[in-house]
């Protein structure tokens, strides 16, 4: 499988696959290796993680908006008559 999304630092790639792993044996009788968490966490980034992405700019774009009121207003108030 093609990794879509290549943001995570190495570090918290290691780190995320070693949770799922211990989550897995934690539910599970059986084991889990590295490779088989990593497909694991691929194809769950594949299917939701444009939804998640989309949910970050979403709110980027909420918060922008939000700042952009607050601007208009106090340029407003600085009006002058």
């Amino acid at each position: 499988m093609i990794k879509k999304f290549d943001t995570l630092t190495k570090e918290a790639e290691k780190q995320l696959v070693e949770v799922v792993i211990t989550r897995i044996e934690e539910i599970g009788d059986s084991a889990v290796g590295y490779i088989a968490a990593q497909d694991i966490i691929d194809s769950v980034v594949q299917v939701y993680g444009p939804e998640i992405y989309n949910i970050g700019i979403r709110d980027a774009k909420k918060l922008l908006q939000e700042k952009f009121t607050d601007i208009e207003t106090e340029l407003d108030i600085l009006k002058q008559e």
